[in-house]
C-alpha cells in the first residue's frame, strides 16, 4: 500500500483521458442518445413543416380563387381534437392562358353527408393552384410532435443538459487527478451494480482529508478493470486492504479512488546543459 500511495506522481500529473471519460458514463450515453434521437426528429419535422403545415399558412394568407369541385372519394369519419372529420379527395379545373386545367387535392372536412359525385366549393391559391382545399377544410391534423420544436424540447433539450451534467463531472473528476492530495482509503463494502452493461462494482470507502477529517464516499468501478479485479480478490478473500484515494483540497468531497497505473509517467526533463567553457 505505502508503495502504491508513493508511486502516484506528484501534482500536477498526467492522466490518461479513458478515465475522465469513463466517469459517469450513463449520463454521456443517455444525453448523446436524447440528443442524437430529438435532433433527427426535429430536423424531420423541419424538412416536412415546408408540406401541409405551410400549404394552410399560405391558403390563410391568400390571395385565393375559389372554384367548383367534385369530390372523387370520402372516407369514413375519425375523431380528431373532440369532433369527427372525413378525409376527401377531389378535382377542380382552374383557366390557366385561356386553357382549363384539372387539379387533384385532398382535405380534411367536418364528417357529414359528403358523397362521392357531390359539388363542392375549392379555395386554391392564386398562382400556385397546386395548394387548395374544400373551404372550411383542413389540409392536415394539427398535431404538437408533428413540429421541431417540440422534439427539441422533448428530447434535445433534456439530453443536452444530462451532456452538461457528465461534462461537469469531467472537468471537477480531471481537477481531482491532476491536482488532488493523496490519501488512504479503507474500503467498507464492495457491491455488484445489477442490470448494467458493462459490468460495474459499486466501493463504499472512508478516508481522512488534509485536515484529518473523516469523509465517506463511493464509486463505481468496471469490474474488468484493474482496480475492479482488486477489489473483487478482496471480496473474496474477505479482507479488504487499504487503497490509494485523490481528493480536491478545497472541496474534499470531491474524491476518487484509483491506482498509480491510471496515470501516465511524469515528463522526464533534459538537464543535460552543454559544457560551458570556463577561462584559463
Amino acid at each position: 500500500m505505502r508503495h502504491e500511495l508513493r508511486a502516484i506522481p506528484p501534482a500536477p500529473r498526467r492522466i490518461r483521458w479513458r478515465p475522465l471519460f469513463a466517469h459517469r458514463w450513463p449520463l454521456l450515453a443517455a444525453g448523446g442518445l436524447l440528443v442524437v434521437v430529438g435532433g433527427l426528429l426535429a430536423w424531420l419535422m423541419f424538412l416536412q413543416a415546408g408540406g401541409k403545415m405551410s400549404d394552410t399558412e399560405r391558403l390563410d394568407a391568400g390571395p385565393v380563387t375559389r372554384v367548383r369541385g367534385t369530390l372523387t372519394r370520402v372516407d369514413a369519419p375519425r375523431a380528431w381534437q373532440g369532433r369527427d372529420w372525413q378525409d376527401v379527395r377531389y378535382t377542380f379545373e382552374v383557366p390557366i392562358d385561356g386553357q382549363s386545367i384539372t387539379f387533384y387535392g385532398g382535405c380534411f372536412v367536418p364528417a357529414g353527408a359528403w358523397r362521392e359525385g357531390e359539388p363542392v366549393e375549392i379555395e386554391a391559391l392564386r398562382g400556385d393552384a397546386n395548394k387548395n382545399r374544400i373551404v372550411g377544410g383542413a389540409l392536415h391534423a394539427e398535431r404538437q410532435w408533428l413540429r421541431a420544436k417540440f422534439w427539441i424540447t422533448v428530447l434535445a433539450t433534456p439530453g443536452a443538459l444530462l451532456l452538461l451534467g457528465w461534462l461537469a463531472g469531467v472537468f471537477q473528476l480531471r481537477r481531482v487527478l491532476v491536482h488532488g492530495d493523496v490519501s488512504v482509503g479503507v474500503v467498507h463494502a464492495v457491491r455488484a451494480v445489477p442490470w448494467l452493461l458493462p459490468e460495474m462494482l459499486r466501493v463504499d470507502y472512508t478516508f481522512r482529508d488534509h485536515h484529518a477529517k473523516t469523509r465517506h464516499n463511493h464509486q463505481w468501478v468496471r469490474t474488468h478493470g484493474e482496480l475492479g479485479a482488486r477489489l473483487l480478490q478482496q471480496q473474496r478473500a474477505g479482507r479488504y486492504e487499504e487503497m490509494p484515494v485523490l481528493h480536491d483540497r478545497a472541496m474534499p468531497w470531491w474524491n476518487r479512488m484509483l491506482l498509480p497505473q491510471d496515470f501516465l509517467p511524469p515528463v522526464a526533463i533534459d538537464l543535460d546543459l552543454p559544457p560551458v567553457d570556463r577561462a584559463p
